[in-house]
């Protein structure tokens, strides 16, 4: 059972872990960014999205230009104010312009599902925890247009716009780019084991943990692999 979401925005960039001091975007969306763009219409911790593939449906083009930004984060423990005057540093961005993108995802229920409400349930939150259920939840905000959190495409700044679409729009004309290997890409930043093989009842909090995946654009399709295929592919050392 798969879900479709078609999103669009001006500006993207899904920042290379190795540039350190620079943010230098890769040429699509990342599995994980699309997870956060999904995430940030329905979340539920009874199932996790499983990205399946992403269609580029624009012609990848990058943008370069200077920008503020400072050096500090600010501590939610320790909430000192943060004075951007002193802390402010000028750094280059290679991002993306004028993107759009197709996410093909499916849900898959994690060890809370059935399990009671350690808080009050919401109206969205009644029957049984099923895949079905939570599909009819994200179909009826996305068509909306609500959200959680505003997505975004790597920054808070590049806001992305969404709405529903089905398997049809993930067919890309061959003029819009090329075949091209993308090498290694950022898969996600959780150990994602965590999720599969803990018992049921509090969930862990997975631990960071980057891991990536041999990426290709093909027909203007990214085909994102299975987890296992990722730790096979990298010979399990990640």
């Amino acid at each position: 059972m798969t879900i479709h979401l078609r999103t669009w925005g001006d500006l993207a960039c899904f920042t290379r872990p190795e540039m350190k001091v620079e943010r230098v975007s890769y040429p699509v969306i990342t599995p994980s960014a699309a997870r956060g763009l999904l995430e940030a219409i329905l979340y539920k911790p009874q199932f996790r999205w499983r990205i399946r593939r992403i269609a580029v449906k624009r012609p990848v083009r990058f943008l370069a230009f200077r920008r503020n930004e400072v050096k500090s984060r600010l501590s939610p423990r320790n909430p000192v104010p943060l004075l951007a005057d002193e802390d402010r540093t000028q750094r280059n961005t290679l991002a993306l312009r004028d993107v759009e993108y197709v996410i093909e995802a499916s849900m898959h229920l994690t060890p809370l599902a059935g399990l009671p409400r350690r808080k009050p349930a919401d109206d969205e939150d009644y029957g049984d925890d099923t895949p079905v259920k939570y599909l009819a939840m994200f179909q009826r905000r996305a068509e909306k247009g609500q959200c959680f959190a505003q997505p975004c495409f790597g920054c808070r700044e590049f806001p992305a716009h969404f709405e529903l679409a089905d398997e049809a729009a993930m067919r890309v004309p061959l003029e819009i780019n090329r075949d091209t290997d993308l090498g290694l890409m950022l898969y996600d930043v959780f150990h994602l084991d965590v999720l599969k093989d803990q018992p049921p009842g509090k969930i862990q909090k997975p631990q960071p943990r980057v891991t990536f995946f041999k990426a290709a654009l093909k027909d203007g399709v990214v085909t994102v692999p299975e987890w296992n295929e990722v730790k096979s592919q990298l010979g399990g050392a990640q």
